[in-house]
């Protein structure tokens, strides 16, 4: 129902005699006319219906008056001849009614997250946009690790993952899911939230699960589901892993598994000669979705052909060529937007210098267009490692840089880099200028071997994401791309990819503090940790040193924001190369749909 009332009231002021009535001279007002009585009979009887309505709202009830036809309409005849008799229509007291939205309560619905699959080189793609992925590596290896947590009963919510079929092959939807973890009873998903045990003791497990070639023989993407438990969403997180040490796909890829949606920022890929970009779509949902990509590059918006109109059937991924619609970019930037089924974007990225290795990369959605962006989790070289690499021919462009697209106005941009003793100086200063729907590469070159935040502020909205470096001169190097992300909010769980070393990074600008639990591969919780940042500092923590250096390292953490505004991403290293993902806010659970009462 409209939230606005668009009921006029009959004007009282004056109240002059009603004119045409028996037995009364009307000097100055012509008689009615019988159009202006019908008039004036529909308004009484629309006031009192919305009269009766308003009070059955009240008592919270409707009730189904049993009147019949003929003594309802009796009824207004009564009413219009005694306010016409008296000369007025008196608009009847109005009750006070909250008209204010609000929730109208559902059940719960399961979390769903999309996981992107290992890099493919493209075959076929000089045929169209459109390609199939293979695989090039002997020792490329693919895993999802899934981390959850139990209420307070220790019940845990059923999980499952499942593969998303590839377009290009002809499939038409996703597989039969395979269940993480036992699915639970309907009344108890919609029940009430759990306080305790049995035993009335409170207790809180973990249950990880790692999944070995997740996407099959074929890579493809792969969605995971976690069921709500006491009508609540409980803590949950995945992340994919790719590792190879040959073949042109050589280098290390973590990538977080993240909630799909009708709206995604992708910046940061290239599509000159010896990259390879490749936009992969993927759709989760019960529903078809139609996608529109909006293209930006350095000189500013790109017409793309088959940019719009891109259909996903329920279950199913499409990949597509960026350099089939803008070639030759050193810096591109997508605005992917869906109508229907919400769905997931990634881009997956490598290089070539020459037949020399340059790394592999998911490119991950960041942080929609805003005057600011927050980036942590830069991982760079020291200076000389950087100058060796930028120095050969060809990787002018290969060093750590700040992505950024404006693309709805021209913007003037302010850079700080921050590292565990606050803001370091740039050697190229602070401050870019970005053109209307373009694109722009800042170079971070001259920074020292550490780990960092990248903040942008800007005087009209941006998008941006950092790349970070790894490797040596004349061997194969290798990227991390960093995506902006929003801060963490009161509580989220953080999976670490398996067999890897990988670090928990946090960022506060105007200083707080954060709680961290390590979430043990054996299902228990370990003590917990209050972890202070100063203003503008990065803190990068082993997740050996979140177990407090005892025993096996944490599969996962549990971060709880205890006083300001945190950020959080995770870098991982690996002997062949870095990466980094973004710890993004827990997703919310619906809890109801917004109703507006009104008439």
């Amino acid at each position: 129902m409209s939230g606005q009332d668009h009921d006029q009231q009959p004007d009282a002021s004056g109240t002059p005699e009603a004119p045409g009535t028996p037995g009364q001279d009307s000097l100055q007002d012509p008689p009615a006319s019988r159009g202006q009585l019908k008039g004036q009979r529909a308004a009484a009887a629309r006031d009192l219906k919305r009269q009766a309505a308003l009070e059955a709202h009240q008592r919270g009830v409707v009730r189904r008056a049993p009147m019949t036809a003929g003594l309802a309409g009796a009824g207004v005849v009564v009413l219009v001849a005694a306010a016409v008799t008296a000369g007025t229509l008196v608009p009847p007291a109005t009750p006070e009614v909250d008209g204010r939205a609000a929730p109208a309560a559902l059940n719960a619905v399961p979390v769903r997250s999309v996981c992107a699959g290992p890099p493919r080189l493209p075959a076929g793609a000089e045929e169209g946009t459109d390609t199939q992925f293979s695989p090039v590596s002997t020792s490329a290896v693919s895993r999802v690790t899934s981390v959850l947590l139990s209420d307070l009963a220790g019940r845990f919510p059923g999980s499952s993952i499942s593969t998303l079929q590839s377009a290009e092959n002809g499939d038409s939807g996703g597989a039969e899911p395979v269940d993480l973890t036992e699915s639970q009873p309907e009344e108890v998903q919609q029940g009430d939230p759990a306080t305790a045990g049995a035993d009335g003791v409170p207790v809180r497990e973990s249950a990880v699960d790692h999944v070995q070639s997740p996407g099959g023989e074929a890579g493809e993407a792969t969605a995971v589901t976690v069921e709500p438990i006491g009508g609540q969403a409980m803590p949950s997180d995945a992340v994919s892993l790719y590792s190879a040490t040959d073949g042109d796909l050589a280098g290390t890829d973590a990538s977080s598994c993240l909630a799909p949606a009708h709206e995604h920022w992708l910046t940061g890929m290239t599509t000159t000669v010896g990259s390879t970009s490749i936009l992969v779509l993927s759709n989760p949902s019960a529903s078809a979705s139609t996608v529109d990509l909006t293209l930006y590059g350095a000189d500013g918006p790109v017409e793309a052909p088959g940019a719009a109109g891109i259909v996903l059937a329920p279950g199913q991924t499409r990949s597509i060529v960026l350099g089939g619609m803008a070639p030759d970019e050193e810096h591109l930037a997508v605005h992917v937007r869906a109508q229907g089924g919400a769905v997931g974007a990634t881009a997956q990225q490598h290089r070539l210098f020459g037949i020399t290795p340059g790394g592999v990369e998911i490119i991950q959605p960041t942080s929609n267009p805003s005057l600011g962006a927050v980036m942590p989790g830069l991982v760079v070289p020291n200076r000389a490692v950087t100058e060796e690499i930028t120095g050969q021919d060809g990787y002018e462009q290969a060093g750590p840089a700040l992505l950024l697209a404006a693309p709805t106005s021209a913007a003037t941009a302010e850079i700080t880099v921050s590292g565990p003793d606050g803001i370091v100086e740039l050697p190229e200063g602070g401050l870019v200028d970005i053109g209307a729907g373009s694109t722009v590469r800042f170079p971070l070159d001259g920074l020292d071997h550490g780990v960092y935040t990248v903040t942008v502020s800007a005087d009209a909205p941006v998008a941006a994401s950092a790349r970070g470096l790894s490797g040596q001169a004349g061997e194969p190097i290798d990227f991390s791309s960093v995506s902006a992300v929003d801060s963490l909010g009161l509580e989220r769980l953080v999976s670490r990819p398996e067999n890897t070393t990988a670090n928990l990074v946090l960022h506060s600008a105007d200083g707080g503090a954060v709680e961290i639990t390590p979430v043990s591969e054996d299902g228990s919780l370990g003590e917990s940790r209050v972890q202070e940042l100063g203003p503008e500092s990065t803190r990068a923590l082993s997740f050996a040193d979140v177990a407090g250096g005892e025993g096996a390292v944490p599969s996962g953490a549990l971060l709880e924001t205890v006083e300001g505004q945190v950020y959080a991403a995770v870098d991982v290293r690996g002997e062949q190369g870095i990466s980094a993902y973004p710890v993004v806010p827990q997703q919310q659970q619906v809890s109801g749909v917004p109703v507006r009462v009104g008439y």
